[in-house]
């Protein structure tokens, strides 16, 4: 069996991948090692309508369980800060991701992608030598294993992937760089405007992170935070046995939702956990006849953990830069890179500032949150002029000015 390309993963990169060979006449399989595309959901499912507009993905009423036209970010006092575009149309979607990666799949086999699940790759096939080509994978299916050959893998098999690591591409995240992750999705809650999407910041709630509450229709909602704590004790390490072992992230939501009348009556129907990358992007995403897409990337957000547009968005530039060396027969390293360097210039600048806002945000106690809340409070963000920033600047402590800055530009 031989392919022009083989993408391991069917999330949102890996199957726009597919998608965008498949319609360019390229062989592609697209394989998945779960038994259903889409589950178990591992995201807080909300994204913009823009991105998926730019992306050419009709909106669907299976998989949009709410739209959203903006959000509120309480600071740990309780100071709120509302981000609405004046003209309060919709700007958002929280979707039903299991419906939503499924129907990314389907459009990639209706483009002529062929489509296999419960398949997982169990290695890659490498000419010997120096430069050593990725000529294949090595694939498992019901416990037997058979080989397929092609001119480049994909690797989109998210941030637990091994794709890229049997490359050689360095896709290591230090322990203390991961965000640990639970989510709720709770019926039966009360929710004053589902079309606003809440944050919560400060360290009773989520130390080194935030709450979110995102509606998925009139009394329900996904209900999730991230944590990330380093207190060390006794002898310095990176990280371990020397630290202060944290509450789980789990123990930290379920004190949240205890301290909220209003969702402390919903009900649990599905429960979410998992670690998140927040170190920025990988330093190198392509090796001779292989690529990397998707949070295996570190293409997530650093500030969000968002990474579903990112995720789309580079799997059609892998798509086209993959058949533009199809075409060239010409899968070096050296072709592939144009891939690295666009989608870079695409969504990695992005990354970046958000990474640069998450460092500064990690350095402000709860004193400074509400400080910067009070003062941004009053302000809509959605009719902001610079005259109206620079009243606002003069009311900061001197040292949160930079952070201010910078969180406006991301």
């Amino acid at each position: 069996m031989d392919y022009d390309a083989v993408v391991v993963g069917a999330g949102p990169g890996g199957s726009m991948t597919a998608k965008t060979l498949a319609e360019q006449g390229a062989r592609v399989l697209l394989v998945e090692k779960r038994p259903e595309i889409g589950v178990p959901v591992r995201c807080a499912e909300a994204t913009g309508i823009s991105g998926l507009e730019e992306l050419g993905i009709e909106p669907d009423k299976k998989f949009i369980a709410q739209e959203t036209r903006g959000q509120h970010i309480y600071a740990p006092d309780g100071s709120k800060v509302v981000l609405e575009d004046g003209d309060g149309r919709p700007t958002g979607y929280v979707l039903e991701r299991r419906m939503f990666d499924k129907h990314l799949a389907i459009l990639a086999a209706r483009a002529g992608a062929e489509v296999r699940t419960r398949t997982c790759a169990t290695g890659l096939l490498r000419e010997r030598g120096e430069r050593g080509f990725v000529r294949g994978v090595r694939l498992k299916h019901f416990g037997e294993e058979y080989d397929v050959t092609c001119r480049c893998v994909v690797g989109a098999d998210g941030v637990e992937g091994q794709v890229g690591r049997w490359a050689g591409i360095n896709t290591r995240t230090r322990l203390d760089q991961m965000t640990s992750n639970a989510q709720f999705e709770l019926v039966g809650i009360e929710i004053e405007d589902p079309t606003i999407l809440e944050f919560y910041l400060g360290s009773v709630y989520a130390p080194g992170g935030y709450v979110w509450v995102f509606p998925k229709g009139d009394d329900t909602a996904n209900v999730g935070l991230g944590i990330r704590i380093r207190r060390r004790r006794g002898r310095s390490s990176d990280y371990g046995e020397s630290e202060e072992r944290a509450e789980r992230a789990i123990e930290y939501l379920e004190k949240f939702i205890s301290s909220k009348p209003e969702l402390k009556k919903g009900s649990p129907v599905s429960v979410v956990t998992g670690g998140v990358p927040v170190q920025g992007p990988l330093d190198e995403s392509v090796g001779n006849g292989i690529l990397l897409v998707g949070d295996c990337a570190r293409q997530v957000d650093p500030l969000t953990g968002g990474g579903i547009y990112n995720a789309m968005r580079c799997g059609v530039i892998a798509g086209n830069v993959i058949k533009e060396a199809v075409d060239r027969d010409d899968m070096s390293k050296e072709m592939l890179v144009k891939y690295d360097r666009e989608w870079r210039e695409s969504v990695g600048a992005g990354l970046l500032r958000s990474l640069s806002v998450k460092e500064a945000l990690e350095k402000l106690k709860d004193d400074d949150l509400n400080a910067i809340a009070r003062v941004m409070r009053g302000l809509k963000f959605g009719d902001m002029d610079i005259k109206e920033i620079g009243k606002t600047m003069t009311k900061l402590p001197p040292k949160l000015v930079d952070f201010v800055q910078g969180l406006l530009r991301s």
